[in-house]
Formats: C-alpha cells, sequence, structure tokens
C-alpha cells in the first residue's frame, strides 16, 4: 500500500509539467514563473514525501497519498487559468490537508490549525468566485487580489498563517510554506502585474507589505513558539515577495529608463527570493518540527537541547539557518544581497516615487535584520545549548536525516545553479548588470567552499580540554544551558512589548481572533452559551458549508454551459 501511495505522489508530481505540455505552456518563456514553480513543488515535494516515512508512525500510506491529492491539485491550479476549475482544485488541495494530519491525534492545536487553513481557503474561493464571473474588469481585479493577498498571508489578512502552522505536522507546514504560498503570488504575477499599471493598487500595497516585513520580523523574535516564529518569518517572506513584485508593477510603465530597469530588476529579484524561501523555509520546518516532535513541546525554551539528542548532525541543522542570515553560499546570501544592490541603485534615480520609496526600503532591511535573528534564536536555543531536561534518545532516525540532507544540499545548490543562468543572460540583456553577478558569484563560491571544509571536512577548532562554564565553582548543572528567550528578553522591555505580551503572542493577531469570536459568540448567544471548543466546531461546520455552495455552483455553472460537451469532445480527440 505504501509503495502505491508513493507512485501516486511521484505522478502527481510530474503530471503539471505533461498537462502544461498539453495545454501549450511556455515553462521556459512567458510562462516561466509557472515553471518555477512547479520545480519547486517536484524537487522539494519528493523531498517532503521522503520526510513522511521517518516521521509518522501510523497510517503512513494515507498521509501519502494525501500528498498525491494536494500536490497534483496545486499543480493544475497553476495551468487552469480563469476558470472554475481553479476554485475546484485549489479548494482539493486545501481538503486534501485533512489526510495530511491523520498520522497523528487531533487535539485542540491541530482542530485550530485545520479549521483556519480551510476558512481562509473558504474566503479566498468566494474571492476567486467573484473574479471569474465578475462583468466589470475593476471590481474582477479588485476580488482576484484580495483572494491572493488572503491565500499568501499578506499583512493584515496574515491572521490564519501561525494559527494553521502551530497544529499542523512538521511536513504539513514545510508543504504549506514552502509551496502552496508560491501559489497566489505565481498567479498575480501571470494575471494581475500585466494590467496593474494605471490603477492604485501598487501605491497602496508598497507601503504596507514593507511595514508587513518590519512586524512579522519583530514578532517572529519575540515569538515563544517554535512553530509559530517560523510562521511569521513566512509572513515576513511573503511580504518581501510581495514587495517585489508591487515594486516591478509600479515601475514597470515608468516614462524614465532607470526606473523601467529597476523594475526588471525587482522582477529577477522576486524569482531569485522566491527560490531561497521555498527551500530554505521548507528545510527550517522539516528540521525544527522534527525536534518539537521529538520533545511533545511546541515552546522554544522547553526545547532547549534538544537538537543534541535528535541524531542530527550540527552543520546539517545549521544549514537552514545560514540561508537565512545570508551567509555566503546560500540561497539566502544571493537574495539578500541583491535587494542591498538595487537598494543603492534606488539611491542613485532622481525620482519622487523613488525617494519615497527609499525609506521603506531602509524598514525592510531592519525587518530582515531581525527575522534573521529569530532563526537564529531558535538555532542557538534548542541545538547548540546543553539540554535543561533529559529528553528520551530516540536514536538516529536515517530516513529524517536524508530528507533533511537532501534539501540542505538544495540550499547550497541552488545558488549554483541560479548564478549560472543569470549570468548567462546578463551578456545578452543590458538591463542585467555582468559584474554584479560575476562578482557575487566568485564570494558565494568562495563562501560555499568554507562552509563545506568547515562543516563537512572537519577543519575547525579541535578542543583539547573541554571547561564548564561555571565561574570557578566546578559546576555542570543543567542551568548552564541558554534557553532562546535569553536572546530577545532584554529587548522585550524597550521594544517587544509594543509587538506580543509575556506569552509570546501577537498582540495584533490577538486582539482580532478576540474580536473575531466575540462577534460568533453574539450572533449565537441567543442560541445556546459559546466556548471555545463549540466555535471550532462551528467554524469547521461553516468551513465545509462553504465548499459545499461552492462546489453546487460549480456544477450548476457546468451544466448551464457547454463545458461538458467540450471536455468529451477533447477526451475523445
Amino acid at each position: 500500500m505504501t509503495v502505491l501511495a508513493y507512485l501516486s505522489v511521484i505522478t502527481s508530481l510530474l503530471a503539471p509539467f505533461l498537462i502544461g505540455n498539453v495545454l501549450g505552456v511556455d515553462f521556459f518563456g512567458k510562462d516561466s514563473s509557472i515553471g518555477l514553480g512547479l520545480s519547486l513543488q517536484a524537487i522539494l515535494g519528493s523531498f517532503i514525501a521522503v520526510y513522511v516515512y521517518g516521521y509518522e508512525k501510523e497510517r503512513k500510506a494515507l498521509v501519502i497519498f494525501g500528498y498525491a491529492v494536494f500536490f497534483l491539485s496545486t499543480g493544475i491550479c497553476y495551468l487552469v487559468g480563469k476558470s472554475l476549475w481553479l476554485i475546484l482544485f485549489w479548494e482539493l488541495s486545501t481538503i486534501s490537508a485533512f489526510l495530511l494530519y491523520i498520522g497523528g491525534k487531533w487535539n485542540d492545536a491541530s482542530i485550530r490549525s485545520f479549521v483556519a487553513l480551510v476558512a481562509a481557503g473558504g474566503i479566498g474561493a468566494f474571492c476567486f468566485t467573484f473574479w471569474i464571473f465578475s462583468n466589470d474588469p475593476r471590481s474582477g481585479l479588485f476580488f482576484l487580489i484580495l483572494g491572493l493577498l488572503i491565500k499568501s498571508a499578506f499583512f493584515g489578512v496574515h491572521f490564519w498563517l501561525p494559527e494553521a502552522h502551530a497544529g499542523a505536522p512538521a511536513h504539513a507546514s514545510a508543504a504549506y510554506s514552502g509551496l502552496l504560498v508560491n501559489l497566489p503570488l505565481v498567479l498575480f504575477s501571470k494575471f494581475a502585474l500585466p494590467i496593474l499599471p494605471g490603477t492604485y493598487y501598487a501605491a497602496i500595497l508598497i507601503p504596507i507589505a514593507g511595514v508587513g516585513v518590519l512586524w512579522a520580523g519583530i514578532t517572529a523574535l519575540f515569538s515563544r513558539e517554535v512553530k509559530k516564529s517560523i510562521a511569521y518569518s513566512t509572513v515576513e517572506n511573503m511580504n518581501f515577495l510581495w514587495l517585489s513584485l508591487l515594486l516591478s508593477a509600479y515601475w514597470q510603465a515608468s516614462e524614465q529608463e532607470s526606473l523601467r530597469m529597476l523594475s526588471k530588476a525587482f522582477g529577477v529579484l522576486f524569482l531569485i527570493s522566491l527560490v531561497h524561501h521555498s527551500i530554505s523555509k521548507t528545510f527550517q520546518f522539516l528540521f525544527f518540527g522534527y525536534l518539537t516532535k521529538l520533545s511533545g513541546r511546541s515552546d522554544a525554551d522547553g526545547n532547549t537541547g534538544v537538537g543534541r539528542t535528535s541524531g542530527i548532525p550540527t552543520f546539517l541543522a545549521a544549514i537552514g539557518t545560514m540561508s537565512f542570515l545570508a551567509i555566503p553560499g546560500t540561497t539566502g546570501f544571493l537574495s539578500e544581497s541583491t535587494f542591498i544592490k538595487l537598494l543603492s541603485a534606488v539611491l542613485e534615480v532622481a525620482d519622487t516615487s523613488a525617494a519615497l520609496v527609499l525609506p521603506l526600503l531602509i524598514l525592510v532591511c531592519t525587518g530582515l535584520a531581525v527575522g534573521a535573528a529569530a532563526h537564529l534564536k531558535l538555532f542557538l536555543g534548542l541545538v547548540l545549548s546543553r539540554p535543561r531536561t533529559n529528553f528520551e534518545d530516540h536514536g538516529k532516525n536515517t530516513t529524517i536525516s536524508v530528507s533533511l540532507f537532501l534539501t540542505g544540499a538544495l540550499v547550497l545548490i541552488s545558488p549554483l545553479i541560479i548564478l549560472t543562468l543569470t549570468n548567462y543572460y546578463a551578456v545578452r540583456v543590458e538591463w542585467l548588470d555582468f559584474s554584479w553577478f560575476r562578482g557575487i558569484g566568485i564570494l558565494n563560491v568562495i563562501g560555499l567552499v568554507i562552509l563545506l571544509s568547515v562543516g563537512l571536512l572537519g577543519l575547525r577548532h579541535k578542543i583539547k580540554e573541554r571547561k564548564l562554564w561555571d565561574c570557578g565553582g566546578l559546576f555542570g548543572g543543567s542551568e548552564v544551558a541558554i534557553a532562546s528567550s535569553a536572546l530577545s528578553d532584554p529587548l522585550a522591555a524597550p521594544l517587544g512589548r509594543y509587538f506580543a505580551d509575556e506569552a509570546g503572542n501577537s498582540r495584533l493577531d490577538k486582539g482580532f481572533i478576540k474580536i473575531l469570536l466575540r462577534i460568533l459568540s453574539s450572533l449565537k448567544a441567543k442560541i445556546r452559551g459559546a466556548d471555545d471548543e463549540s466555535i471550532s466546531v462551528d467554524l469547521t461546520y461553516s468551513s465545509f458549508t462553504v465548499l459545499t455552495i461552492l462546489i453546487v455552483i460549480i456544477i450548476v455553472r457546468l451544466a448551464e454551459g457547454d463545458i461538458w460537451s467540450q471536455l468529451l469532445s477533447y477526451l475523445a480527440f
């Protein structure tokens, strides 16, 4: 059964390429963003499927089969365009997430996670329905952008994402953050980006995206839960990707040649950063999610030192963190160094729009730096610190190690592929700076050689005599372990208290959820009393009701038209 499930996963990862070829999709030309999204799904999806075998103990076949449905439906969403099939397959990918949770026990966190995912999917589906059937192009564009913003956790409509990750299995979080959130960005670049000039969407959304990068980075630093911290980092990265896309749209029709060149350059930054986010965030969720599974706890301080008992080599565990720290040799270095290069280019442009965008980009730099500190905080506390408690020794999980090794290798290999392509095209187009990519490529190779020398070959400092950090008292207790909160607490009073409460929960998100629950409670108070459990149940039923209504609408509209006859004639052909 498990073998058949894996065969279905392989088929689901390859089928979108075959379907796209039949539909005439130009994966290496105008539809290159779609080709990139499907390629990332095919590669990372196979690594996630391998990870599932070592992560899940029960119902492996069902979980793996759920990924086959998830990958196939998500892949088809890249291809179907403006049609009802987009709603059908996108909601199918959302509902298939039920099978991804089935390997573990349902608890309050997992139920809230699934409800958050389905609720966001239902709201997004309604927006796409209005886009498809709207006769007014302006209102259609509004609902398209709104649906894509919700699906990609844009700042202000991101509230569902931290909850979706908090109770999800590690592999599901990796699939959501590393693969599923790529889809709305790619669809935006295909359907909305060409018609955005002449509208006010870019001017409105650009400052919100910039503030979102800063807010999410700070919130990730002060979050006390492992998965929520990485989830807020996802919000940060998604807003950075949106910022790159929106700046590309903002200047693509400018009268100044320098701004049009910057528009294309920010488009390249978007593609590079998309690869960085997808690969690096997949690794982070797979690794840290495995650590929380070993300890059975979600808080970062309670997991202090658990990485030392995981059987994962320290260098392998550090690859994802190094990428978000922009260490040379990783995809993060390539993404953030290119952003700094473009920031310096904006400084040189004598235009009002560039002058207005410049302070925002400086805030974005601060947000990226703080977000990197959040990843460093988790790594130092969970991996390098000594364990505070005696964690159970689960032994080495070879399958998990193989999956992490493959994903980590991709973090180091993908910059070489990207730099090879950019240097190839830089000599053929004027708007790519060949000297920049050649120089950054040399620096990346040097950094990669140093990383491999230190991490794999063992060319590092050897400790001949290990001394305890005991201030001379020869004390070797567990109290010398440094918790993750020790790195963020010094900033809690002057900065963190405005973004997170003492428990590490986001004040903004907590306030929004409290208002939402209060509204739901007031609506049903006339019938019976409300509590958290009943609200979760009601939200689940409401989400499934939404999906049922959408399916009925789809069936009716299909029956009214000639789509069925066209489909049958196509199959007969």
